[in-house]
């Protein structure tokens, strides 16, 4: 009994430090700079043993330490679950690490291997091109300065963020708690007002800018190859390809086109031999998502006639044209656009990651854009349920987006009205409403809304999840805290036993979660076509290595089918020599559903009473939470 005593004694001591924690974040973000100056003080000894021991260099730790809690304060609005601050701060510290020894790696060079007068030469090169670099910055920083005093304080504080602070989009969008659209929307208001002065904005783009360029250029080039290739396949089939690497060798003999040069995988995260279209589409029906899978050689880029969502693609490219993506690039993210496009016209163009969001970037223009959307309405006859019929409904947001870019409020508003009077409020019509009013940032409108929406739906989970969004945005952080719980149910399992389950593992034995009981544990819930080779599938090796002898196991639950991933499988548990058990194929599936789980990688760390630690875990944090509770149970 007093183990018992003594455990739950150490687990409830740690829920109270966290609540702890929680308590100060919103002190925090409420303004209050005293809670901060206690919470760094309360990790700072911690991160800096963590860093110390990463890098090797005391003084250096130092310096990253207090970057790490700079970067703590300046994304600390962006952090989802204060609970899990620990984890969290933990992996900024380690990101900033490896940044660190990438940057001393590429700066090092072996003395023994170069004489003084190469060292000095070399050293007064770097001085005299830092020199050059900091004055052109220093002079680019001063102008944009004087040109800012000319915005309003809303367009002046993105500005400043997005080109001196040399913060992207979506970084602006978590520390402001705005949305992207809005961030769009001032920036694009600022440059008009700035547009005599554009070459100085445009300038500031950084240090690797000449280099995302090259890459971009070459990337184009392959984009361009690729589209002629698919037209030759076209004449020949009478039909598009039904993967890009069909177009090999016949009608595109080079397969290094198929490599962007910025792909630091060189398309191999999405070359999987062997695996068949049945596969894939239970995949699909799974998690509800797929990066493109190709079969029978790396490929870079995404196609968008992959058989597994052609059907979807067919119906976008008769509503929109052929200005839609047919290929895309995801490997330049840098800051201005996320990807880069092909379309079915054989035009490249620059994009966010979802063009249905940002259509102006596939017209050219916004004026292009709305001109656009309000000719694609006007095509198609209007019902009972909606103004413009349900099937282009989703199209209203942007049309809304569109009009307060271009300074329109008033026919924005308009819409706005007229939509709301004649929609049917059910989840989909939620949906739509919180999309519509969310551009306009008429957040109390929204509440008022989904308060109904909560009468209406009790128990739904998508009106928890958007009413928790809603109030974090009114800075009702404790109502946030609690519409956030309801939406994810599991919150409720932590310090609660684990629901246990009977099935068989992957050699046809029996397998329980109560044979685990004793055992610290942690349930892995992966899928070898995406997970397997990870950095932080080799984060997971190492923490079973290093506590396996102190109570701590791992089973692993692989959410995948068919005999060609158990054959993968099988040769990946051989050659990383993993030792914890497996659950496979319909087993598996079984526990995803019994545990709710959404996507892959999961982690579920479970103490040795069969109660849930976290359902959260992240491979960077999974050390700190294993060695806690190995010792609450070693001291128990």
């Amino acid at each position: 009994m007093s183990d018992v005593n003594t455990t739950e004694s150490i687990h409830w001591g740690i829920l109270v430090e966290r609540e702890d924690d929680v308590q100060l974040i919103y002190n925090i973000l409420s303004g209050d700079e005293a809670a901060f100056s206690i919470l760094v003080e309360k990790y700072r000894k911690s991160v800096h043993a963590f860093v110390w021991r990463k890098i090797g260099d005391f003084h250096h730790a130092e310096e990253i330490t207090q970057d790490t809690f700079l970067q703590v304060y300046k994304k600390l609005p962006t952090l989802k679950d204060p609970h899990q601050f620990t984890g969290w701060l933990y992996v900024i510290a380690n990101r900033l690490c490896i940044d660190w020894k990438r940057k001393k790696k590429l700066t090092v060079q072996s003395i023994e291997d170069t004489s003084t007068a190469e060292i000095e030469k070399s050293a007064y090169t770097r001085y005299l091109s830092e020199q050059r670099q900091t004055e052109a910055s220093e002079r680019r920083r001063e102008i944009i300065k004087k040109l800012l005093a000319q915005l309003p304080a809303s367009e002046r504080t993105v500005v400043t963020l997005y080109y001196l602070g040399e913060m992207k989009v979506k970084e602006i969008s978590k520390f402001l708690g705005i949305s992207v659209s809005t961030i769009n929307t001032r920036l694009h208001r600022a440059r008009k007002r700035l547009q005599a002065s554009e070459t100085f904005l445009t300038s500031t783009a950084g240090g690797n800018f000449e280099m995302h360029e090259r890459d971009i250029e070459l990337c184009t080039q392959n984009l361009i190859t690729i589209s002629e290739a698919i037209q030759t396949y076209q004449k020949e089939h009478e039909n598009f390809p039904e993967r890009l690497s069909d177009l090999h060798p016949k009608y595109l003999p080079d397969a290094s086109v198929f490599i962007c040069p910025a792909d630091d995988e060189d398309g191999k995260a999405s070359f999987l031999p062997n695996i068949d279209l049945v596969t894939i589409s239970k995949i699909i029906g799974r998690i509800g998502f797929l990066k493109d899978i190709e079969p029978r050689m790396p490929v870079s880029y995404g196609y968008e006639l992959a058989p597994e969502y052609r059907q979807k693609k067919i119906e976008q490219r008769l509503v929109f044209g052929d200005v839609i993506p047919l290929v895309r690039c995801w490997h330049h993210v840098n800051g201005d656009f996320e990807v880069l496009n092909l379309s079915f016209s054989s035009q490249i163009y620059r994009s966010s990651k979802i063009w249905e969001h940002t259509p102006e970037d596939m017209y050219g223009s916004h004026e292009t854009a709305l001109t656009a959307i309000e000719e694609i309405l006007a095509r198609h006859p209007d019902d009972k349920r909606y103004p413009d019929g349900k099937r282009f409904f989703h199209l209203y947001p942007q049309l809304v987006r569109l009009y307060t870019v271009l300074g329109n409020e008033q026919s924005a508003a308009a819409l706005i009205e007229r939509l709301k009077s004649g929609m049917i409020q059910d989840l989909q019509g939620y949906h739509v409403l919180f999309d519509l009013l969310k551009t306009v940032e008429r957040y109390e409108d929204l509440l008022a809304f989904f308060q109904v929406a909560e009468q209406q739906y009790p128990g739904d989970k998508f009106i928890f999840y958007k009413l928790a969004d809603i109030h974090r945005r009114l800075g009702n952080t404790e109502l946030a805290e609690v519409y956030a719980r309801k939406s994810n149910p599991r919150y409720e399992l932590v310090g609660k036993p684990v629901p246990d389950f009977s099935v068989i593992d992957l050699d046809g034995d029996p397998i329980s979660l109560r044979e685990y009981r004793g055992k610290v544990v942690l349930l892995h819930f992966w899928m070898v076509w995406r997970d397997f080779g990870t950095a932080e599938a080799s984060d997971i090796k190492k923490v079973y290595d290093t506590y396996k002898d102190a109570g701590f196991d791992i089973i692993g639950v692989c959410l995948d089918s068919e005999a060609a991933i158990m054959h993968s499988l099988r040769n990946y548990i051989k050659v990383n020599s993993i030792q914890w058990r497996q659950i496979f194929d319909t087993a598996a599936y079984s526990l995803l559903q019994q545990y709710d789980v959404a996507g892959t990688p999961e982690l579920w760390l479970i103490d040795r009473e069969g109660k849930l630690i976290t359902h959260k875990a992240k491979a960077e944090n999974l050390e700190m939470l294993v060695a806690e509770a190995v010792k609450a149970q070693s001291q128990g």
